[in-house]
């Protein structure tokens, strides 16, 4: 890492983001497994195929399958509006404040947690709003 930045490993809101997904990823799992068994056996796992054979037999797979698609979507898309915020309130903050931190793994959510005295008002409560939320 350069002076100032924070290994992705090391960055708490790349951890806890990485467990949210992960709990999605295990719920969708658990409740797709005989589904996928039976109308995606033979797709080769990667790159969403599996999420577009489930979509393609979405009449033939079961109820539980299907609630656990939808609320993995419905996650994806709070987290992505929550980060969207996130960074329109922060845009300035980041620039004066994370200007140094490359950007990806969590790393500039991370400088503004470690920097929060420093950043604007706005910015505080969207990356408080951030954390609450993911």
């Amino acid at each position: 890492a350069l002076p100032g930045q924070v290994k992705a490993e090391e960055t708490e809101a790349r951890a806890k983001f990485s467990k949210k997904m992960d709990q999605v990823v295990d719920d969708v799992q658990d409740s797709c497994e005989a589904d996928m068994k039976e109308f995606c056996s033979k797709v080769t796992v990667g790159e969403g195929r599996m999420l577009m054979c489930a979509l393609a037999h979405q009449d033939k797979i079961s109820d539980d399958c299907e609630e656990a698609i939808f609320d993995a979507f419905v996650v994806l898309g709070d987290t992505l509006s929550n980060l969207q915020f996130a960074v329109e309130a922060c845009e300035g903050d980041i620039a004066k404040t994370c200007a140094g931190i490359e950007p990806g793994e969590g790393r500039i959510a991370q400088c503004l947690i470690d920097n929060k005295a420093k950043i604007s008002e706005p910015c505080q409560g969207a990356v408080d709003d951030f954390q609450s939320n993911n």
